[in-house]
């Protein structure tokens, strides 16, 4: 008697909502008990029933992010797997493109399904035929359900209903009626919110308000009794709060309003004048991209102390736009926290280059380097050899079964990719031949300021992006990792031209670079350079004007106490200035010690500006400190 092969199998089931699964007998429940039964009918074939459990409740079929799936995947991929047995197909996967790939997988590693409801074997090719049919299907009704329910939630929002979503600050949820009411005590919160905007115009000191208060976001509970604590206010937050309709009592549907079931808490009146503001603080045009200036080093740049990226952002003056890179981290935050913040994008940009030019011209570092390229091109040289000669041999393993009698269209595909595959290989065997000596890196490095200047932003782009591999930014100095084979590519790009294909090394070994670099403010802005760097000599650095304007303000309080004369008034006018320009410029004179140290010294944070030092300053200096400086 022949001895049966034992089939290990598992059992997969799902159900999309989560509606229902804490009973005691449930969806899931019922898909198991029928697989369990159908492998019990196939015991003569050796069939056994593993005991794990394979169970996503409430998971979408149309994607393929569940836990219980991937944790299926990973037991078939170590071979614990023999047959997967469904409830019905639609319960592994609604999307044809992802149940396509799951049966790739399957087959792949000798796994065969079956559905229990629906009679399909892919064993033959009009069992294949049936499962691309019930597939198809499946989609299409997936499709339908989505555009039932979009159909559903656009008609009531229509009648003004509320239709979920995050929690909104302000309001809580009847739990029977799904409707909206007011919280008193968070609605107050929100008024605040409006209220100070409408007033101060800025969303950093409504954030900073609000905070200081002690006031939080919405915390909620979700279906799943998970807390969730409200936090501090951010940009993002406050922003979401004073653009959302529903607190004049309206609703939402993508650019259309309609009158709410709800109670709104905010006036009209107060809601537009906060609209205009927030145009008129936004300087993009509506519809443009905010940021459409790119730089060549945005996605190089990292914080040294948030280990964030540093963005690229600009201002504009007299019809000029200065360039800035911000720490996006802290851009983010309600309360400024890393010390670097923005840098002008010019002045650091100028140190990368021509340190980079610096120190590869060193004869030691170029000589270095150029051993590096070559034992780099070694190593490719070996790798590409061996890739060679693997699509060698799969080329003749198709000429083998091409006289067999296999299928010749498809094996003629696949020799002709292999034949692509081993062209491009040989082109870069080709390149690797090309040594380049210490004269080349010398001149390239030499030039590249120059070149540099001459090139369109794509360019650079391009160039920045093959040499350096990431720069880390300091208070006190600048780490980059520049890649080896990256500068033979700017080497490339620069003595041949843009017609010259060149492959990269996929070998990621980098030269780290430290350089010394020193953020200082000079007149009203922040510079980061280079000690010793002749662009920036020390003696060039003068007053800053919040400086010079501390100095005005003691001559001219020397000039009334020395009775020359006798008022602020009498004063002004002989100035011929505004008498309370005059005013708040000598009130300067009564700032802190520190504070005034740090306005003779240029080194002011970007807390203190011209504005805060002309309003109403406290008299104690501690409390001078605490408002100025935070």
């Amino acid at each position: 008697m022949t001895e049966v092969k034992v089939k290990r199998c598992a059992v997969y089931c799902r159900k999309s909502t989560e509606i229902g699964l804490e009973k005691d007998y449930n969806s899931l429940d019922a898909q198991r008990e029928s697989a369990e039964n159908y492998i019990k009918s196939q015991k003569h074939n050796g069939w056994e029933l593993l005991p794990d459990h394979y169970d996503d409740g409430g998971y979408s079929g149309g994607n393929t992010e569940r836990p219980a799936l991937k944790r299926l995947m990973a037991d078939i991929a170590a071979g614990k797997i023999d047959v997967l047995v469904l409830y019905k197909l639609d319960r592994l996967s609604r999307s044809l493109l992802d149940f396509m790939k799951l049966a790739e997988f399957f087959e792949k590693h000798n796994v065969s399904f079956v559905s229990v409801t629906q009679e399909i074997n892919t064993s033959t090719s009009s069992g294949r035929m049936m499962l691309n049919i019930l597939m198809t299907f499946s989609e299409f009704e997936r499709s339908v359900i989505t555009e039932r329910v979009l159909d559903k939630i656009a008609g009531a929002k229509r009648r003004g209903k509320y239709c979920g979503g995050p929690p909104i600050l302000g309001y809580n949820v009847i739990p029977e009626t799904k409707k909206l009411v007011v919280n008193p005590e968070e609605a107050k919160i929100v008024q605040e919110a409006f209220s100070l905007y409408a007033r101060l115009g800025s969303s950093l000191k409504v954030i900073r308000i609000l905070n200081e208060k002690g006031y939080r976001s919405k915390g909620w509970t979700s279906q799943k009794s998970r807390r969730h604590m409200g936090s501090e206010f951010t940009p993002k937050i406050i922003h979401r709060i004073l653009t959302n309709p529903i607190y004049i009592g309206m609703i939402r549907h993508k650019e259309n309003l309609y009158e709410g079931e709800h109670d709104g808490i905010i006036d009209r009146a107060l809601w537009d004048k906060v609209q205009y503001l927030l145009r008129e603080n936004n300087h993009c045009e509506p519809g443009a991209k905010r940021n459409a200036t790119e730089s060549p080093f945005k996605g190089l740049l990292v914080c040294g102390y948030c280990g964030g990226a540093f963005g690229i952002t600009y201002s504009n003056k007299k019809n000029r736009r200065y360039m800035y890179y911000i720490c996006v981290k802290d851009h983010v935050r309600g309360e400024r926290e890393c010390p670097l913040g923005r840098i002008a994008a010019g002045d650091l940009d100028k140190i990368i280059l021509r340190q980079l030019a610096r120190i590869f011209q060193s004869p030691s570092m170029l000589v270095k380097l150029c051993a590096e390229l070559q034992e780099q091109e070694q190593k490719r040289r070996k790798v590409l050899q061996l890739q060679q000669a693997e699509i060698e041999k799969a080329q003749q393993q198709i000429r083998d079964q091409i006289h067999t009698g296999g299928d010749i269209v498809s094996l003629k595909q696949d020799f002709s990719e292999l034949t692509r595959q081993m062209a491009e290989l040989q082109n870069e065997l080709q390149s690797l031949g090309e040594i380049y000596s210490v004269s080349d890196l010398a001149e390239t490095c030499d030039s590249i300021e120059a070149i540099w200047e001459e090139l369109f932003p794509a360019e650079r782009y391009k160039l920045a992006h093959q040499v350096i591999d990431k720069i880390t930014l300091y208070e006190d100095r600048l780490v980059m990792n520049v890649k080896h084979h990256g500068l033979k590519s700017l080497i490339l790009e620069l003595k041949t031209g843009n017609d010259v294909t060149v492959s990269v090394s996929a070998d990621a070994d980098v030269v780290t670079l430290t350089i010394p670099v020193l953020v200082k403010r000079w007149n009203g802005r922040k510079l980061i350079v280079v000690p010793g760097d002749k662009d920036f000599p020390e003696e060039t650095f003068e007053p800053s004007a919040l400086a010079k304007r501390l100095a005005q303000g003691y001559q001219w309080l020397g000039m009334i106490e020395s009775g020359e004369y006798p008022t602020i008034t009498r004063l002004a006018e002989g100035l011929q200035l505004d008498p309370s320009a005059v005013t708040k410029t000598i009130n300067m004179v009564n700032l802190s010690p520190k504070i005034q140290k740090m306005l003779v010294e240029s080194d002011t944070p970007q807390s203190i500006n011209r504005d805060k030092l002309f309003g109403a300053i406290p008299e104690d200096w501690e409390e001078q400190e605490r408002e100025l400086l935070r």
